[in-house]
C-alpha cells in the first residue's frame, strides 16, 4: 500500500471503536504463555487498541501498562491496566521498566527503527517482545468466502515458513522466533458485523460500498451462535543487552 493509504488507514481506528471493542477476538492463552518469559511481572501492551490483548494479560495474572493514541479507544481499555496516550515510537514509560512488550495486531502499523528502538529502551535485560496477529483460518470454507468478500489480507493461507520476519538486525535483540497456534472465537452475526465494521478497509469505503458489503457478509454467516476459526501467529524476540 502507499504511504499515504498506510498513514490513512493507521490512524481510522476510533471512529469504530465501539465495533472493535465488540468485534475483534481475542489471543490464545497458549500463545501467550510461549511469548512471555518466565516471571514476568510488568507487562507492556503496545498500539493496546480497546484493550482485547490487555484482557487476556490481566487474565494470566500480570500488571499491565496499555499504551494507545486513539482516545476512543483508550476508552475501552480495562481499569484494571494502567492506560496510557503515547505512541510505539514515542513511549511514555521508563527506560528497562517492563518485562514484556505486547502488540496485537498492530505491529505492521509501526515505524519500525523508531519503533525498535523504543521497545528495546523500555525492556529489560531478558525481557521479551511479542508480535500477535489473528489470521482467518481461511481453510473453512464460509471463511474463505468471507475472506474473499472483505478481500482480507489476514488469511491464514498467506503464511508462508519462509516469509520475512517482521524486523530483523536490531541492535541488543535477538532474531525473532515464530509459533502458530489454532483458537476459535465465539461469533453471531451482529458480533461479526461488529468485526467487519472494525477493520480499516472498511471504515473508509463509501456508505453505499459498505453497506453493500455488510449485506455479502450477512449473507453468507452460518446461523446462530458459531465459532470463528483462526490462526494466531506469534513472534518472539528477546532484549540481550
Amino acid at each position: 500500500m502507499t504511504g499515504d493509504t498506510w498513514s490513512t488507514r493507521r490512524t481510522s481506528f476510533g471512529s469504530q471503536a465501539d465495533a472493535y471493542a465488540h468485534g475483534r477476538p481475542s489471543y490464545p492463552v497458549e500463545a501467550l504463555e510461549w511469548v512471555l518469559p518466565t516471571g514476568a511481572q510488568r507487562v507492556l501492551d503496545l498500539a493496546a487498541g480497546t484493550g482485547r490483548l490487555t484482557e487476556a494479560l490481566l487474565e494470566a495474572g500480570v500488571a499491565v501498562v496499555a499504551v494507545e493514541p486513539l482516545a476512543e479507544m483508550r476508552a475501552h481499555i480495562p481499569s484494571a491496566a494502567e492506560a496510557l496516550d503515547g505512541t510505539a515510537e514515542s513511549i511514555p514509560v521508563a527506560d528497562a521498566s517492563v518485562d514484556a512488550v505486547m502488540v496485537g495486531q498492530a505491529f505492521h502499523w509501526f515505524d519500525v527503527p523508531r519503533s525498535m528502538a523504543e521497545i528495546r529502551r523500555v525492556l529489560r535485560p531478558g525481557g521479551r517482545v511479542g508480535l500477535l496477529w489473528n489470521m482467518l483460518d481461511d481453510s473453512e470454507p464460509w471463511v474463505d468466502e468471507l475472506a474473499r468478500i472483505l478481500d482480507a489480507e489476514e488469511r491464514a493461507s498467506h503464511l508462508r515458513s519462509d516469509q520475512d520476519t517482521p524486523y530483523s538486525g536490531v541492535e541488543g535483540m535477538s532474531p525473532l522466533e515464530r509459533a502458530l497456534f489454532r483458537h476459535t472465537g465465539t461469533y453471531d452475526a451482529d458480533r461479526l458485523v461488529a468485526f467487519v465494521h472494525s477493520r480499516s478497509q472498511t471504515i473508509l469505503l463509501p456508505d453505499d460500498e459498505r453497506a453493500s458489503l455488510i449485506d455479502r457478509v450477512r449473507a453468507i454467516l452460518p446461523a446462530g451462535e458459531f465459532p470463528l476459526p483462526l490462526v494466531c501467529e506469534a513472534w518472539r524476540g528477546e532484549r540481550t543487552a
